[in-house]
C-alpha cells in the first residue's frame, strides 16, 4: 500500500521534528492526499444527509459548516479517521497506537484544513 501512496517533497521531514510529527508528515499527510477524492465524496454525502444545500451557501458559512461537522459530529470524525488508519501497514498501526488520541485530533485536524482548502470540489 505504501507504494500507492503519493511522494511528499523532503522538506516536510526535515528539521528537528518530534516522533509524532515525523509520523504526521511521513505517514498521515501521504494517506490523506491518497485518499482526498473519497474524503470529498464522504464530506458532500455528509453534507447531503444533513439536507444542507451546500452549494447554495456563501464562502463563510461553508466554512462553518465544514468546522461545525468535525468540531461536533464524532461519528464522522470515527469514520474518516477509520478510512485513513485502513491505509496504514501494521508497523504504522503500531506506532498510531503510541498515541492514539493525540493523531486522532491530528487526522481530524488535518482533513478539516483540507476540506476547508478544497470548497470548490464540495459543491
Amino acid at each position: 500500500m505504501e507504494k500507492c501512496r503519493p511522494k511528499l517533497p523532503p522538506s516536510i521531514s526535515e528539521g528537528e521534528l518530534k516522533e509524532e510529527e515525523l509520523f504526521q508528515n511521513m505517514v498521515l499527510r501521504p494517506v490523506i492526499k491518497m485518499q482526498h477524492q473519497i474524503l470529498i465524496l464522504r464530506v458532500k454525502d455528509y453534507f447531503l444527509s444533513k439536507k444542507v444545500l451546500f452549494n447554495s451557501l456563501d464562502q463563510i458559512n461553508k466554512e462553518k459548516w465544514i468546522r461545525n461537522a468535525f468540531q461536533k459530529d464524532a461519528m464522522l470524525k470515527k469514520e474518516i479517521q477509520g478510512f485513513i488508519l485502513g491505509q496504514l501497514n501494521v508497523k504504522e498501526f503500531n506506532e498510531y497506537l503510541k498515541n492514539q488520541k493525540s493523531i486522532n485530533k491530528r487526522i481530524a485536524q488535518m482533513v478539516q484544513n483540507r476540506m476547508l482548502d478544497s470548497i470548490i470540489e464540495l459543491t
